[in-house]
């Protein structure tokens, strides 16, 4: 009986902390965020909406208002510019000045400028854009062109003091419909040459910019030192993010925008697709927790086992004490 007792309040402690305490306690520390929105109009709207209502019921609501304002303006005019009508062949001698900075190695352009240069130059090495017309949304790259900090959502960053390194496309936006569609028709021909997008090549387009992973022998392009003065600090090593950081969707949402996750972090959005996003966070758990499978399935192993342990521990414990008495 007396064990009963303990075991009852063993339970019952374990019920508060796991109910009470803890759910508190990862409330306190990661705020509940909207899940992932790939509809980047609508998920900047509402985040600034959003924002804006924060700023109301703190009595300071005109930065935020502001900011609502300018992303309302900002991707009406995006959708004023019609993909559809986009010439691949014009947007090849557009794209040439896009080589300035960026290579397409599947169309045979080079880099202009090696990886240290590139470094010192922006601060970040500029990626290639061979695979950019199939693992980002097109409206993104339509935004990235226009406005490169409204796209990536730096404006907290950077500005007229502080010129972010991509400079914004001051062309008709007919000229930025021929990019798109030029960029979709490249990363159409690599598909097509390597039988689709890697994990690898998916992770040195999207994130080896900027991001370590170790576990797979993968380094940043950009210089380090550089790299940490362009974003503050540097970015961390992604080897183990998956089992640090993902709980509650956390990488998807901060993929798919930093802002809602980490106000303020240097980190741009990425502006993936779902499936390119989605690619890259399997990546991150194949590479950062490979023995999930099996990890999971010793643990039920383990509790059966602790389960027939504890039916003949209980069996031998009954014996013992019908002896003594």
């Amino acid at each position: 009986m007396k064990e009963l007792k303990i075991f009852a309040i063993v339970v019952f402690l374990s019920g508060v902390l796991y109910w009470g305490i803890e759910p508190y306690a990862h409330h306190e520390l990661h705020p509940q965020t909207a899940l992932a929105n790939y509809d980047f109009t609508a998920e900047d709207i509402d985040l600034a909406s959003k924002n804006l209502e924060i700023a109301k019921a703190k009595g300071d609501d005109k930065v935020a208002q502001k900011s609502l304002d300018e992303y309302k303006a900002f991707w009406d005019e995006v959708k004023t510019i019609d993909l559809s009508k986009g010439d691949a062949q014009k947007g090849a001698e557009f794209a040439a000045t896009c080589a300035g900075c960026h290579s397409i190695e599947s169309a045979g352009i080079p880099a202009s400028m090696d990886a240290q240069t590139a470094s010192a130059s922006f601060g970040v090495v500029p990626p290639d854009l061979s695979t950019a017309g199939a693992i980002y949304d097109d409206k993104f790259l339509v935004a990235l062109i226009k406005n490169p900090v409204m796209a990536l959502k730096l404006s907290h960053k950077f500005g007229d003091e502080k010129p972010f390194p991509m400079t914004p496309y001051f062309g008709e936006n007919s000229d930025i419909a021929d990019i798109v569609a030029y960029l979709k028709s490249v990363s159409q021909d690599y598909i097509k040459a390597n039988k689709g997008i890697s994990d690898e090549r998916l992770f040195s387009d999207a994130c080896q910019r900027c991001h370590d992973i170790k576990y797979d022998k993968k380094y940043t392009h950009s210089n380090r030192v550089e790299l940490a003065k362009y974003m503050g600090s540097n970015p961390p090593d992604l080897s183990m993010m998956i089992r640090a950081k993902n709980s509650d969707n956390y990488l998807n949402k901060l993929i798919n925008d930093p802002q809602k996750v980490l106000s303020g972090t240097s980190m741009p959005r990425v502006g993936l697709k779902e499936d390119s996003e989605k690619q890259i966070v399997s990546y991150l758990e194949k590479v950062g927790d490979s023995k999930k499978d099996e990890r999971e399935q010793i643990g039920i192993y383990t509790m059966i086992y602790f389960f027939i342990l504890g039916i003949f521990a209980t069996l031998w414990k009954q014996k013992v004490w019908r002896e003594l008495h």
